[in-house]
């Protein structure tokens, strides 16, 4: 009994090492489900048991910062501060995780570290949307001339970019 106890345990240990990407991604799907369902506490418990199976998994990490800002829980964006460093630390690069915690810092009015990650990633992803949310961090922190350059750089990539025009124009006014 005890014999087929152990190989019984040492056959899941075993499948948990093998596949824990598999069960990562299983995680990070039924998390989605409790998302759906509005039911927060529950999803991110299930993102944060997907990144204990697979730390590098980009889908878990921008989740459990997504539902992070959605409780608006000073504790809880913090920690999905230490999930993106974590990540970062882990994986290197990732933009989207870059972004969240930019979102992150930006909820806890950290402008200027918010502002360095906005202007890594808009200048990493080239998308004009990243470069105007620069531009409103670099406003917030007092850098208005830098604020001004990054929607300008918007404008450069998409020359009729509204979101971009609009900051320019109120900045104006």
């Amino acid at each position: 009994m005890l014999r087929r106890l152990s190989i019984a345990l040492f056959s899941l240990m075993l499948s948990a090492l093998l596949f824990h990407v598999q069960l990562a991604d299983a995680l990070v799907v039924r998390g989605d489900d409790f998302l759906i369902q509005n039911r927060l506490q529950a999803a991110s418990d299930h993102y944060a048991r997907a990144l204990w199976f697979d730390a590098s998994s980009a889908s878990a990490a921008d989740r459990y910062m997504f539902v992070a800002l959605q409780r608006r829980s000073p504790e809880q964006i913090r920690s999905a501060i230490q999930v993106a460093d974590a990540f970062l630390s882990a994986r290197g690069f990732d933009s989207s995780i870059l972004f969240d915690r930019a979102m992150c810092y930006l909820r806890l009015k950290k402008y200027r570290a918010a502002l360095m990650d906005f202007r890594r990633a808009a200048y990493t992803t080239r998308d004009p949307q990243v470069f105007v949310f620069a531009g409103w961090t670099a406003k917030r922190a007092g850098r208005r001339a830098e604020a001004v350059g990054l929607w300008r750089a918007a404008l450069r990539l998409r020359s009729h970019y509204l979101p971009a025009a609009a900051a320019l124009a109120e900045l104006q006014r």
